[in-house]
């Protein structure tokens, strides 16, 4: 049986979502054939982005690097169609169409023709990371978690480490000089740098129930709201720093103080905490 493609096109549609301008309807993209394999050339945006693009927050991901995981993904992809005899495409363009309920997707040959035709539907759209829903809810805390977190590593200069008691849900803050900080505080998340995987707090089974019940709460897993994946997917690939923009929303969501990010020792990653009082 040939293998399902949709997995591998809402990839790429993540990785379009990251590189287009807010409120595209239309994209054409273009590649090149280079030694390293193809590479995206061009991308053109048509509809409400184009002109005054929808307001989009600071996702914390380097544009050149999405760029090459896009084009990776489409060298599979063009590998795959071979593979399975469905399409033959040299490296040229493809068209992306969108409407809320559907996503189309055109390869093209030189002259214009269609090489192969895929469409993502609405619960294809719906499940992806990346989402016009996602980015709403971020840009509207944004603002916000900038103003909170200022604060906080005002106060957070003079930290030197920390210690976390589970059971307490307490962090305990260790300063150059005098006593530790003890803080009130919730497990966001985890981060695993050598996995690029983040895996939420109220995922882990031997986590504190009343860490679990409070983020998971904000995040909602039981409910799979349309387009808000990344809240209750367990874990997902992505960049750090789309991570701790993340976290940074479900820290405004709690009421919290900020966030503090805390490195593990024999490099199993970092930690998010939501520190729930004034250090």
């Amino acid at each position: 049986m040939a293998e399902s493609l949709t997995p591998l096109i809402q990839t790429l549609h993540d990785s379009l979502m990251v590189l287009a301008p807010g409120g595209w309807t239309q994209l054409e993209l273009k590649f090149a054939q280079t030694p390293e394999g193809l590479r995206l050339s061009e991308l053109n945006a048509r509809g409400d982005g184009s002109k005054a693009p929808r307001p989009r927050p600071d996702l914390h991901i380097d544009p050149k690097l999405e760029a090459e995981r896009l084009s990776e993904g489409v060298s599979e992809l063009q590998q795959l169609l071979a593979q399975q005899k469905k399409a033959t495409w040299a490296p040229g363009s493809i068209t992306v169409s969108r409407t809320p309920d559907f996503a189309d997707y055109k390869l093209l040959k030189a002259d214009g023709s269609t090489a192969w035709f895929t469409r993502l539907q609405k619960e294809h759209l719906d499940s992806l990371l990346m989402t016009d829903a996602l980015f709403d809810m971020m840009e509207g805390t944004q603002r916000a978690f900038h103003d909170l977190q200022g604060r906080l590593e005002a106060r957070l200069r003079n930290t030197t480490g920390f210690a976390f008691e589970p059971q307490l849900s307490s962090l305990s803050l260790r300063q150059k000089e005098g006593p530790p900080l003890d803080v009130p505080a919730l497990v966001i998340g985890q981060y695993y740098p050598d996995a690029f995987t983040w895996t939420w707090g109220w995922a882990h089974e031997d986590a504190n129930p009343h860490t679990v019940e409070r983020v998971r709460r904000v995040c909602a897993p039981d409910v799979t709201q349309p387009g808000l994946s990344a809240l209750w997917r367990s874990q997902f690939h992505c960049d750090e720093g789309f991570a701790w923009t993340l976290a940074g929303s479900i820290v405004v969501s709690l009421g919290a103080r900020g966030l503090f990010r805390a490195e593990l020792p024999e490099d199993d990653g970092v930690i998010f905490f939501a520190l729930m009082a004034d250090p």
